[in-house]
Formats: C-alpha cells, structure tokens, sequence
C-alpha cells in the first residue's frame, strides 16, 4: 500500500459522529459557546483524522515514529480538547452519572499502566499484525486520557494540587520517550521487517519517534503547568489583597 493511501479505522469515525451527535443535543438545552464548541469538534476531529488518513497508514505499515505520534495526539491532545470543551452543566451530568468516583490518586496510576503497557513489544506487534489489536490499542489510550484529564478540567483539584498531579505525571511519563531516544537496538520486531520511508533504519525512526513524543508531551504539560502557575499567582495576589482590606 503507498503510504499516501487512506487507511481506517471505522470505529473511531463512528465514535466521532456519535459523541457529536450527543454534544450538539446537549448544547441545545446549554450552549457552550464559540471556544468550547471549537474545542470539543477540534478533539473529535483529531481522533477521526488521526486514525483515519494516510498518517494510519505510515503509522500501521511503515514508521513507528508515525505511529508514536498518532498515540501521542489521541492520548494527550485530543482528550484534553474534547473535555475543555464541556460546559460545567455538561460536567456535572457527568458527575451524575459516576464521572465524580473518578480520583486523581487512582486514575494517575491507570493512565501510567495504560501508557506504558500499550508500548510492551508483545502487545505491539500484536495490535500491529492483527489489525484490529490496532483498535483496542488506540481505545485503551483514548479512554486513559480522557480519564487522565477529567480530575484537572472538572476542577476537583486545587491549584496545588493540579501542578502537583500534572508534574508527577509529566515526570513519570518521560521515561518511555527517553528509553526509545537512547536506545541502540529495535524494540518492535514489526518494524524491523517493515519497508523503509525516507531512509530511516528501524533504530533511527525509533530515536526519532522518541524525540518527537517527548516534544510533544513536554510542550502540552508545560503549557498545562504554566496555566495552574499563572492561576496560582492570580490567587497569591488576591488573598494579599484581602487580607491588606481586612487589616485596613
């Protein structure tokens, strides 16, 4: 197959059109404005794109720096959009119907067991060569994230917390990325066998695909931690400010 071809993964269209549906009837009885709309099509939009493109294609057939990338988006990125897009009436639905058992302390470790078990060499090449292990893989990571992401935009956490939580995870996440930027040997045997693109040896599109999800996570959570920084000096600053009126 060209990597430029179109590759698909129908569930996942199939999801996207479905979790619209569901927003566009919830957004008649609350409108969630221009930025939030935006936000929530944007996710959707990633996830359906992502695995259903020629970027499917690279990454189910040829690169594994392709594949990386894709897991990165729909794990990291696409989550985080899609619940930002939630009006707090949306959350609290949520909340209703279970979303407020959800606990940073327990969903931290899930979201690490998801993020690391998917990248095991076995599961890998399993979900490569079965195709619709493909599938599984990409929910299970779909799923982690936007478990990950909840206790931060349902706004659970204090501001302390939230750095707190957003710098464990930063933190322990990294590791992965690094082991596959320093690493001199193939970890998938799928790749190893898989037709080459743009001269890249399996290890080297493997360093590539490290460097490029640790770029990628490392720009979404300092943008994450900058924004709870900022609000914690917004905070700082206005309990200064109360208490110089109350000792006036």
């Amino acid at each position: 197959m060209s990597p430029t071809s179109f590759s698909f993964e129908p569930l996942f269209l199939v999801l996207a059109v479905a979790a619209g549906a569901t927003y566009w009837r919830a957004a008649r009885a609350d409108p969630p404005g221009r930025w939030r709309a935006a936000s929530f099509g944007a996710g959707l939009v990633l996830i359906a794109v992502s695995l259903n493109s020629p970027l499917e294609t690279v990454a189910s057939r040829y690169l594994l720096l392709m594949h990386l990338l894709q897991n990165a988006l729909i794990a990291d990125v696409a989550p985080l959009l899609v619940l930002l897009g939630l009006t707090p009436a949306m959350r609290d639905t949520l909340n209703r119907h279970g979303a407020r058992r959800l606990r940073a302390r327990y969903v931290l470790p899930l979201w690490l067991v998801a993020w690391y078990c998917t990248h095991i060499g076995v599961f890998y090449d399993w979900a490569l060569r079965t195709g619709w292990g493909l599938n599984l893989e990409h929910a299970i990571l779909i799923a982690a994230g936007l478990l990950f992401w909840w206790p931060i935009v349902s706004g659970r956490l204090s501001t302390p917390a939230s750095l707190a939580y957003l710098g464990i995870a930063f933190v322990a996440s990294s590791f992965l990325g690094l082991a596959y930027i320093f690493s001199s040997r193939a970890f998938y045997s799928f790749y190893e066998h898989a037709p080459r693109l743009w001269g890249l040896s399996p290890v080297h599109d493997q360093n590539l695909g490290g460097i490029l999800m640790n770029g990628e996570q490392t720009l979404v959570f300092l943008i994450a931690i900058g924004w709870f920084v900022m609000r914690l000096l917004a905070e700082e600053d206005e309990r200064g400010r109360l208490g110089a009126l109350q000792d006036s």
